[in-house]
């Protein structure tokens, strides 16, 4: 079984499912068992640079070695430093490897051929219609198809000796936005005696929808004042008035020729370093072409029609997983109310693998710790060597697995039994700080619908949420703990003796229900002091109250008394388990003072009252009862020493 990686960043939230359509209709019509992991970002839509390390750092989780190939869509990331670390990472693998679209150094390239498309588009503008003038508004200056355009247009016009400047040329967005703008900003810096443009060349058809829009809201028409042509052959192309010229191509092409290209490459075969699908190019009236091709209005209405109903109920979906979520207590609720809230949600299986610093305040942590709520626990760069699957749900079976650990993406993530499966690997990520991933089988339908943007974004909050809650109850708890706590031994203080033992003891008096009460003292405390120093004491003190910790239960209530004096309350115990447990925290005591290299012997003296609630005895009788006990064994280990 082959394995290739398919790394890209989605479009302004949107993903780019053609490339994985594409390369599993190729896997499938082969016949070969290769299965597709998609290692997919969003961070192309954000601002937030914090928020897009987090997005982008889902390129960090696999090993690029295990697997047979790569491919990688890199265009939409506006940080050159990341494409170029990327780029590096995959290199060093030296497995076969090719890049969408965007030529670099050491891979195959496949995409189509910019420059003879945007050629072919001025070639007809200035012999079919005679144009001289251009204006040229364009995507991000970064992005590399847009410079090969850009690049194109330039060569054109000096190709033809035509005149041209700089300031002829807008570069923005691919958005509609970019195009209105764009139309207003030249508009604004053309002359009192300067002409119109005989075309405006755009890069795309949202930019061209948008040159169109301003345009008209100025009083122009088009193609009567002037050209308008677009890229990209979209629905809008088509199906806006005027119709707009463009060049088309199908997208899941260029998928299609990667896993073609890979297979070729691991039979031994021939390959060439550039390799482009073929491209439409579709004249239409925002030229002033005439074009035969009939349109079905209707259909597309009604396609249109069909997709509003159905985002509307995906929409209701969504709103119903926001309200589920609210009343989720543990990430495993909140990963559960995915397949039960989102129907529209068609996949094989889902898995929600975290970091396990997620369960921080699930421990029963009784101290305060700055690590826990400090978020910097969580990487920011990479991934924990060990992770925690927290909800795996077979979508098919409507069955759920067991919580496992895992330490790479193998042998988890393997499907050998069937070729052409696909895992899609989308990061998780409180802004900059990595908290997981999300991984989905068979995810090319939510891929194409465009569900899974919103469905992460609202799980992330549900998981922010409930984490800043939890963190928010630790820190209550803790604040509330100084007042009852010892700061040195973490046990009980004397306040908090007199909140939970003197009510503890009031109702199982009430009750009838019998307590032990524990009395242990250290030995030997002033001569640790005076002969070895502070320091040991303190070491030494430590040490008893940790065991007593260690050998309480959840409901026992252990107390500093004082000193080396501490109190032990817990419900009755029979005098065997009462013995076994006094035995094995002397061992503890022991085991522990060898650790610390004590130069002494470490021990404790311990005695023990049960109560008789029907006695008149008080509490305070019990505990001078237990004191008393202990101090005769204090009396006989001092009378040994003698």
């Amino acid at each position: 079984m082959k394995k290739i990686a398919l790394i890209m960043d989605g479009w302004k939230r949107f993903f780019t499912y053609a490339w994985p359509a594409g390369i599993l209709q190729k896997i499938r019509e082969a016949n070969e068992d290769i299965n597709l992991y998609i290692f997919n970002s969003s961070g192309d839509w954000s601002w937030d640079a914090n928020y897009n390390a987090g997005e982008y750092n889902i390129y960090k989780l696999p090993d690029f070695n295990d697997f047979d190939g790569i491919i990688m869509d890199l265009n939409n990331i506006r940080y050159p430093e990341i494409v170029d670390e990327i780029a590096q990472i995959v290199r060093n693998t030296g497995k076969p490897a090719i890049s969408i679209s965007n030529k670099l150094p050491g891979f195959y390239y496949v995409g189509i051929d910019n420059r003879k498309s945007m050629m072919t588009i001025m070639e007809h503008l200035y012999s079919t219609h005679n144009c001289r003038r251009f204006w040229f508004i364009m995507g991000p200056k970064s992005n590399y198809e847009n410079s090969i355009r850009a690049n194109a247009l330039r060569e054109f016009m000096q190709s033809h000796q035509l005149d041209y400047k700089e300031g002829d040329f807008y570069f923005e967005s691919y958005e509609y936005s970019c195009g209105y703008r764009g139309f207003t900003y030249l508009m604004s810096r053309l002359g009192e005696n300067e002409k119109l443009p005989d075309a405006i060349v755009c890069a795309s058809d949202n930019i061209a929808v948008g040159v169109l829009e301003a345009a008209g809201k100025m009083g122009y028409r088009i193609p009567e004042d002037f050209c308008v042509t677009g890229f990209d052959n979209f629905d809008k192309a088509a199906f806006y008035s005027p119709k707009i010229t463009t060049v088309g191509h199908i997208r899941e092409d260029i998928g299609y020729l990667c896993a073609d290209l890979l297979i070729r490459i691991w039979e031994g075969k021939p390959v060439e370093q550039y390799n482009y699908t073929d491209s439409q190019y579709v004249f239409w009236d925002s030229c002033g072409c005439k074009n035969n091709a009939k349109i079905n209005q209707s259909e597309h209405a009604k396609g249109q029609i069909l997709y509003d109903i159905e985002t509307t109920d995906f929409e209701e979906q969504v709103l119903g997983l926001e309200y589920a979520l609210l009343n989720c207590q543990s990430i495993q609720e909140i990963a559960a109310c995915l397949p039960a809230c989102i129907p529209a949600f068609k996949c094989d299986a889902i898995y929600l693998v975290l970091d396990d610093h997620i369960n921080d305040f699930h421990r029963d942590v009784s101290y305060f710790n700055q690590n826990l709520i400090d978020d910097g626990k969580f990487h920011t760069k990479g991934y924990p060597d060990t992770m925690s699957v927290e909800f795996a749900y077979d979508m098919r079976a409507g069955t759920t697995h067991d919580r496992q650990t895992i330490d790479s993406l193998f042998p988890m993530f393997d499907s050998p039994q069937q070729g052409g499966t696909d895992f899609l690997f989308m990061p998780l990520h409180f802004r900059q700080y990595t908290i997981g991933y999300f991984v989905i089988k068979n995810a090319v339908y939510l891929l194409e619908k465009q569900y899974l943007f919103k469905v992460m974004n609202v799980l992330t909050s549900a998981m922010r949420n409930l984490y800043e809650k939890e963190k928010l109850g630790y820190i209550n708890k803790i604040l509330a703990d100084m007042n009852v706590k010892d700061a040195m031994t973490g046990l009980y203080n004397r306040l908090g003796f007199q909140e939970l033992v003197c009510s503890l003891f009031d109702e199982k008096k009430r009750k009838g229900e019998n307590l032990l009460i524990l009395f242990v003292d250290m030995d030997r405390l002033k001569y640790i002091n005076d002969t070895f120093g502070h320091d040991y004491g303190d070491i030494s003190i430590r040490i008893i109250a940790s065991t007593i910790m260690e050998y309480c239960g959840k409901n026992d209530i252990p107390v500093r008394n004082g000193g080396d004096e501490f109190i032990i309350v817990r419900e009755n115990m029979d005098p065997a388990s009462y013995e076994k447990m006094i035995c094995n925290m002397r061992s503890t005591v022991t085991a522990k003072a060898r650790q610390h290299q004590l130069p002494f012997e470490l021990t404790f003296s311990v005695g023990a009252v049960c109560t008789d609630m029907r006695s008149d005895q008080t509490l305070d009788d019990y505990i001078r009862i237990a004191d008393e006990t202990m101090y005769e064994e204090k009396t006989r280990k001092k009378a040994n020493r003698v």
